[in-house]
């Protein structure tokens, strides 16, 4: 795995390579901020998910939504802590990242992976060829390790409250892409092909 500063554009000469040997491009957005506009309702019901996880866990949060009745009150303190909770919010998302990473086939060892900041936020990009199931597997597993499994974890050992549920429901939302990109990829790739990247865009060949 290497650094990059930016996830490469579409290179035209792999492109029509791709196509030359049979390779399909993916039916997806044109650019990130028409997918993000697109995955809004992933968004939604990510959130809703991990608000419904945590009022069952966490007893706070509904009393928090019955005491709605009699109106809310929210104050905002800045403290040290806070510039400890945005580093912890930071280093959330970066995990994230990584867990994409963690699931793609040797991608320690390999030189088509590579990971990077953009602003305030990581990602990691290949270039490897996946087969279908594992590229499922790879999108779709942060939004279940850190927003579905991460509160059971953390109620277990006693640690779930307010802020780590909100680490939880960020990561839920942001994951909206994610689940907007596994959704093209489970209706337009046919079972057991494979997908590669090329810049933004994807490729796909039985």
């Amino acid at each position: 795995m290497k650094y990059t500063k930016k996830i490469p554009s579409e290179d035209e000469e792999r492109s029509k390579k791709l196509a030359a040997e049979g390779w399909k491009k993916l039916k997806e957005p044109p650019n990130l901020a028409t997918a993000t506009l697109l995955s809004l309702p992933f968004a939604f019901l990510n959130g809703l998910i991990v608000m419904g996880i945590g009022y069952a866990l966490y007893p706070p949060l509904r009393e928090f939504f019955r005491a709605g009745n009699n109106g809310y009150s929210i104050a905002f303190t800045v403290n040290l802590y806070t510039l400890l909770y945005i580093v912890a919010l930071y280093l959330f998302t970066v995990l994230h990242e990584f867990l994409h990473a963690f699931f793609i086939p040797n991608a320690l060892k390999s030189d088509h992976v590579f990971w990077g900041i953009n602003g305030l936020f990581g990602f990691v990009y290949t270039t490897e060829k996946i087969k279908k199931g594992r590229y499922l597997v790879i999108t779709i597993m942060p939004f279940l390790l850190l927003s579905v499994l991460l509160p059971f974890v953390l109620s277990f050992f006693g640690w779930l409250n307010g802020y780590t549920i909100f680490l939880c429901l960020v990561n839920a939302m942001g994951s909206c892409v994610d689940c907007l990109n596994l959704c093209f990829v489970a209706v337009q790739v046919p079972k057991g092909a494979y997908l590669v990247n090329n810049g933004s865009k994807t490729f796909f060949k039985e």
